[in-house]
């Protein structure tokens, strides 16, 4: 992931809320329970922030951490859904 990468999520795949259990991101294979700041991160991957905005929104909201660790951790969970086709990086 770098700074000028822009994520969004893959077609057939959206953000959530469930009475039960609060944000979720359905997906065609199913449903994922979203928890920390994982919603907050989707709800920024609409294709027109690229990764560094989003770290520094990120980072405005969350501020009791580093922001290296907001990077890392951001970038980390934006590759597994990447990997798992669930988002889509231009």
């Amino acid at each position: 992931m770098t700074a000028d990468s822009v994520p969004r999520l893959a077609r057939g795949c959206r953000l959530a809320e469930d009475r039960e259990h609060g944000p979720v991101l359905l997906i065609p294979e199913g449903v994922l329970r979203l928890s920390g700041p994982g919603p907050e991160i989707l709800r920024r991957c609409d294709g027109s922030r690229n990764f560094a905005q989003i770290v520094g929104e990120l980072a405005g909201q969350f501020g009791s951490a580093s922001t290296d660790r907001i990077e890392a951790e951001t970038a980390a969970f934006l590759e597994r859904l990447r990997d798992r086709r669930i988002i889509v990086v231009e």
